[in-house]
């Protein structure tokens, strides 16, 4: 809360914008259509807008109600080539300035708002002399990342989620702030961790239960039916179930009593901070886990495609990829 609250106070909020609107493009032929490039633009930005302006209040507040557009991004980031010096930031963006400006190196608009510890040396060393430390190592791991989130999403960031905050903007104007969390970025290693499923399991995705058999339907229209209707829940009795098998029964973390609770599902037996806080107060944890385009697509997609590409090349003529590489030079 002490980021937000400075963050509208900075030079660059000047930018933000508080009214979400449409944007709509329209040809010379007369032809309209929806243009969504700005978080500020979506219809859900336009939902949470309309609903914070019908909120009954008992305080007779009548300041400018407004959102603060929340975009969170974290990395696990080695440090140095040598050594294994290593650093978890968690960042945060706001979606109420515009990309244009946001992604400026310049304008300051990232605020790290955190930095994920790693696990004692001491616990690693013990854990590792445990039978099955692999499993014990990667659930202590998930219980880690979610207690700093139970830290960040306290007491006084729920009220704010709940009822808003009044906050002194830039331009010397008072404003209700309501925090509305839109989007997580992050590699796939992390999203696994912040959705709480198992490491490319039989459900591997964090938005929906497409099971591995049917991914080669990518694309398809029945896929993209499935996505929806086959949309993630948090199934929290089974995971409560489970953790009450670990801790009070001394079943091993993948034993056959917790592989049955959550096997089915691609679930694992740590409560998830997010929808554990959140959850009452109308917040779906699954919507906010977006593409994150650097890992998934330049390093993922296009990356093994251009390899491909260059396979093909050189078995056509050796000295193409040689003019393919003078391109980039």
């Amino acid at each position: 809360m002490s980021v937000i609250k400075a963050a509208f106070l900075e030079p660059v909020s000047k930018w933000f914008h508080f009214i979400p609107f449409k944007r709509i493009w329209k040809s010379a032929s007369g032809r309209e259509q929806r243009i969504y490039d700005e978080l500020y633009l979506s219809d859900v930005w336009n939902k949470a807008h309309d609903e914070i302006q019908k909120q009954k209040r008992d305080d007779n507040c009548q300041l400018e109600r407004v959102i603060a557009g929340l975009m969170f991004w974290s990395d696990l980031t080695q440090l140095a080539q040598f050594g294994h010096s290593s650093a978890w930031p968690v960042y945060l963006f706001f979606g109420n300035l515009s990309k244009y400006i946001r992604a400026s190196v310049t304008c300051g608009a990232c605020h790290p708002i955190a930095f994920i510890p790693p696990l004692p040396l001491s616990l690693i060393h013990f854990i590792k002399q445990q039978q099955g430390y692999s499993d014990i190592l990667m659930h202590c791991k998930r219980e880690l990342f979610h207690a700093v989130w139970n830290l960040l999403l306290d007491e006084e960031f729920l009220r704010a989620y709940k009822n808003g905050i009044v906050v002194k903007c830039f331009d010397g104007k008072y404003r209700h702030v309501y925090p509305r969390i839109f989007m997580y970025s992050a590699d796939y290693p992390e999203k696994i961790l912040l959705a709480t499923i198992r490491d490319k399991g039989y459900y591997p995705c964090p938005r929906c239960l497409i099971p591995k058999s049917n991914f080669w339907c990518v694309g398809l229209w029945n896929d993209i039916k499935a996505r929806v209707s086959q949309a993630r829940t948090y199934l929290r009795s089974k995971i409560v179930a489970a953790r009450d098998a670990i801790y009070r029964l001394g079943t091993p973390i993948k034993g056959a009593i917790v592989e049955r609770l959550l096997k089915d599902h691609s679930l694992v037996p740590t409560l998830n901070a997010f929808t554990e806080h959140l959850s009452p107060l109308g917040f779906e944890l699954f919507l906010i886990i977006v593409v994150d385009l650097m890992h998934e697509f330049k390093l993922g997609i296009l990356k093994n495609v251009l390899q491909h590409l260059i396979r093909i090349l050189y078995a056509v003529n050796p000295a193409n990829v040689a003019r393919l590489s003078k391109w980039y030079i």
